[in-house]
């Protein structure tokens, strides 16, 4: 479907109630909570195979407020089906890193690495699709408790017409990192919540025309900070801290205004980044996809590519899982019925994200100093080679791993370097990453860092 199709998605509180569909129970065969990326690629697909799904999202529109930098990879467009001509703002081939002392890391590549999108575009794009498919779209309509009753989950909701109850054997939480759903079924284990926040300029002279990573304590302690070139002189430019990231904001915003020029400051957002790692997040008549299961790059906190792919994941599961409790008369799904779609998961994402977990540990040590050692040694060129050979902005850690690894014995042969200016490494913070011969084979790319979690 084209992009320009969406100015017919209905936004309004009036229309959420489908009037085709007469049943007074409100009974379908899957809730879906959050239309996200995840949440409505779900939906789309759990419709296509002819169920019944009901699609909520609390907002009036769908994708406002963007939660996310709008920086996503080809392949992330390509698994949507969405078309990046007609989606994308601008294409990158190049980003820089900035160490904390000032020095530079240009990583380059002669194709397109990544896409600034409109976020809001996209998530109603993925919505209308969804309701083309014929799931039931509603907007303004908040879920606020579960409960099993009679092999069903029954879902209290309150909408701008007043309180509902929808039921369904499947209750799917796409309803981000402060998921009600994940904290109905339990499973709100220990994990890490990077705070961001993201702002939209306008530069007035000068700016830049590449991805901008900047790292380092007195910019973004634990993360990073981004400028991300939009065009006509705009950008979204924002940072993540451990700690808080708007205490960080003001001297954040001093040194983008040094280094790319000035500009004018149009709006703050705030959004929480969940780091993970990946929690259970199948149960008993219940999944999980996206960021509400903590699915997103430890070393990014992107989660627009590995939440579709949960959602695609997902949707076939529970099409079979359905299916045959239809088959068998039984209103119920197991979680056993429904533990493909988190095994499958694991076989083929589980290892990056598991991976990814470490570097980020190790990342989170590093001092100002090393920062500075790791960015000039990444630019010679035995470590330029790792990044055109392994570099790939949907799966990190492969590069990561292999740079981290090689660090320490690459190092001792340039005469850049002497011993007593090289930091230490541990053996167990450096992670080895192999692929299986199950998983998929994705075509070697240079690295460029995808922004913060949608």
């Amino acid at each position: 479907m084209p992009a320009s199709g969406i100015a017919d998605l209905p936004y309004r509180g009036e229309l959420m109630f489908d009037t085709a569909n007469p049943d007074p129970n409100n009974q379908f065969d899957a809730i879906v909570v959050g239309a996200g990326p995840a949440g409505s690629t779900f939906a789309e697909n759990l419709a296509r195979a002819s169920f019944r799904v009901a699609l909520l999202e609390e907002h009036p529109q769908v994708g406002v407020p963007t939660h996310c930098s709008g920086l996503v990879s080809p392949r992330a467009l390509e698994i949507a089906g969405v078309d990046r001509k007609e989606m994308g703002l601008r294409e990158y081939s190049q980003a820089r890193v900035w160490a904390p002392g000032g020095a530079t890391l240009w990583l380059r590549s002669d194709t397109v690495q990544a896409i600034a999108i409109e976020r809001d575009r996209f998530d109603q794009l993925l919505a209308r699709r969804a309701v083309d498919a014929g799931a039931r779209l509603m907007l303004g309509t908040k879920a606020r408790t579960f409960r099993r009753e009679n092999g069903q989950i029954a879902v209290q909701a309150t909408t701008p017409r007043g309180e509902v109850q929808l039921r369904a054997p499947l209750l799917v939480g796409a309803d981000g990192a402060g998921s009600r759903v994940a904290r109905w079924m339990g499973v709100n284990g220990k994990h890490e919540v990077i705070p961001a926040i993201k702002a939209d300029v306008a530069f007035t002279n000068g700016g830049t025309d590449s991805i901008e990573i900047l790292v380092g304590s007195g910019v973004a302690p634990g993360w990073f900070g981004w400028v991300i070139p939009l065009p006509g002189g705009r950008a979204t430019i924002g940072l993540g801290a451990t700690g808080s990231a708007r205490d960080h904001l003001p001297a954040f915003l001093d040194l983008v205004r040094r280094r790319f020029g000035d500009y004018t400051l149009e709006h703050t957002h705030s959004a929480p980044i969940p780091l993970g790692p990946a929690r259970d997040f199948v149960g008993d008549g219940v999944l999980l996809v996206g960021a509400a299961a903590r699915q997103t790059k430890p070393t990014t906190g992107g989660g627009v590519y590995l939440g579709i792919r949960a959602a695609q994941l997902a949707a076939a599961t529970a099409s079979c899982a359905l299916a045959q409790a239809r088959a068998l008369s039984r209103g119920n799904l197991s979680r056993r019925a429904l533990a493909p779609y988190e095994d499958e998961w694991h076989r083929l994402e589980g290892r990056e994200v598991t991976v990814g977990h470490r570097l980020r540990r190790a990342y989170r040590r590093l001092s100002d100093r090393e920062l500075d050692w790791i960015v000039a040694t990444a630019a010679q060129p035995w470590a330029q080679r790792l990044i055109s050979r392994l570099g790939d902005i949907d799966f990190p850690a492969q590069l990561l791993s292999a740079l981290l690894r090689d660090l320490p014995r690459k190092v001792w042969s340039s005469p850049t370097f002497k011993r007593s200016n090289v930091p230490t490494f541990e053996r167990d913070d450096v992670p080895t990453f192999e692929r299986s011969n199950a998983e998929p084979v994705h075509e070697p790319r240079p690295e460029l860092v995808e922004g913060p979690a949608p």
